[in-house]
């Protein structure tokens, strides 16, 4: 359907001008159908509640269209006060290619359901970037005097995408339906439930997977904290220059950077511990209740188990209600029982990547929830590990792409532990 939606546009759309004459007209329309999508969640209300009440930056915020090398879907520019979405993977969302961006943002401009397509895929996108849209309004100078993106930044935009994805799911299911099922998926979606597949009860967890990926893997962010220090440490530099020099101008200036730094690190910081403790529990709860449940109704274990089987003893330490907790823990015995029957049914027809991801799951979620592994499933272990072991073995060092890699160097180290001389799995 995406083909057939980009393949008439152009098919009929006038030929394409040397300049982008329809930005502006795009840009409009865009964003009047984003925000009727987005405000449709309460999330969403919120987000465009808090932009207008941060003064006139929203309503001169524009909706663009460039390509960019970076693997990033969108950005958004503080100097241009644009949230700019990358044409490349628009147009492998669209899967077509060999379009310049003038033609690109012609198409989308003139074209209503292929405009309509990209933002009911997309708005989860776009609203992380009205989040940075709104971090710079109300913190214009901390990227400046930081000299770096705040990782904390991130924090928030995931947790408010997150809440907005699962407010949607809960209305609508069936898209996360599909995207379990393997009926459907394309390139926002899979980077979308990505995220939101990903929850976890431990808010600390949650934030520490966005800071793998930002601080080790992406670059150019740095923590609050470190951000501080080095323009602390940088500051004592400066000041032994301006007075072996005479010139103290650019000290001064640099003073001044240091304390709007941390006034804006205080003041988001207590914002951003108020926003994850008024949301995190019930939010994180209601979301692994609900996909947990919808995983094991289609069958897919592994993330079911995932979802279900994680109230385990640090569970009362994270603010759960008793009654999401006994929920969690009361769909997780089942989600057990149900996978180890899943096994002896099915095992003997599973590929070994398949056979080994289901009993890892398991073994993962006995060992969360206190309950001894199945002990007519343990020979069935001792043998799949070792299997698995080479299995990913080999495609780690096959791989290439650095997330590939990273995910079987993880199932590696998995099954390679699990695979010694007794292979006796863990316990």
């Amino acid at each position: 359907m995406k083909i057939a939606f980009f393949a008439l546009a152009l098919a009929f759309s006038p030929s394409m001008a040397a300049a982008y004459p329809h930005d502006a007209q795009l840009s409009a329309k865009l964003k009047k159908e984003f925000e009727a999508v987005i405000s449709s969640s309460a999330a969403g209300r919120e987000l465009y509640a808090r932009l207008e009440k941060a003064g006139p930056g929203y309503a001169a915020l524009k909706v663009l269209v460039r390509r960019d090398p970076a693997d990033c879907f969108a950005w958004f520019d503080p100097s241009a006060n644009a949230v700019y979405f990358n044409s490349r993977f628009i147009l492998k969302f669209f899967e077509t290619r060999g379009f310049k961006d003038p033609k690109v943002v012609e198409v989308l401009w003139s074209n209503k359901e292929v405009r309509a397509e990209l933002v009911r895929r997309a708005d989860p996108v776009y609203l992380h970037e009205l989040v940075h849209a709104l971090q710079c309004y109300l913190y214009p100078e901390y990227r400046r005097d930081a000299g770096a993106n705040p990782l904390e930044f991130e924090y928030e935009a995931y947790l408010t995408e997150d809440m907005y994805v699962h407010e949607r799911m809960k209305a609508d299911p069936g898209p996360l339906k599909d995207f379990i099922l393997g009926v459907y998926t394309d390139i926002y979606t899979a980077n979308i439930f990505g995220s939101y597949l990903s929850l976890s009860l431990d808010p600390a967890r949650y934030r520490e997977r966005i800071r793998r990926f930002y601080e080790e893997q992406l670059g150019g962010y740095l923590s609050l904290e470190k951000a501080e220090t080095i323009k602390k440490n940088g500051l004592a530099d400066s000041k032994i220059f301006a007075y072996a020099s005479g010139n103290i101008g650019g000290y001064t200036d640099d003073t001044a950077s240091l304390a709007r730094l941390r006034a804006q690190k205080a003041e988001f910081s207590r914002f951003l511990e108020d926003f994850y403790a008024v949301r995190w529990p019930a939010f994180s709860a209601d979301a692994l209740l609900f996909v947990g449940t919808l995983a094991l109704e289609q069958k897919n274990y592994p993330l079911a188990l995932d979802c279900l089987a994680v109230a385990d003893a640090n569970s009362p330490g994270y603010g759960l209600s008793a009654e999401a907790l006994a929920a969690l823990r009361t769909k997780g015995a089942l989600a057990v029982l149900e996978t180890a029957s899943f096994i002896r049914d099915t095992g003997g027809k599973m590929s070994v990547e398949v056979l080994s991801q289901h009993l890892k799951a398991l073994e993962k979620a006995c060992a969360a929830t206190g309950r001894p592994f199945p002990g007519d499933l343990a020979g069935l272990r001792v043998e799949t590990y070792p299997k698995a072991m080479a299995y990913y073995a080999k495609k780690y060092a096959a791989e290439t792409d650095r997330p590939r890699r990273d995910y079987y160097k993880e199932n590696l180290d998995y099954f390679s532990a699990g695979s010694g001389p007794a292979g006796g799995g863990r316990r």
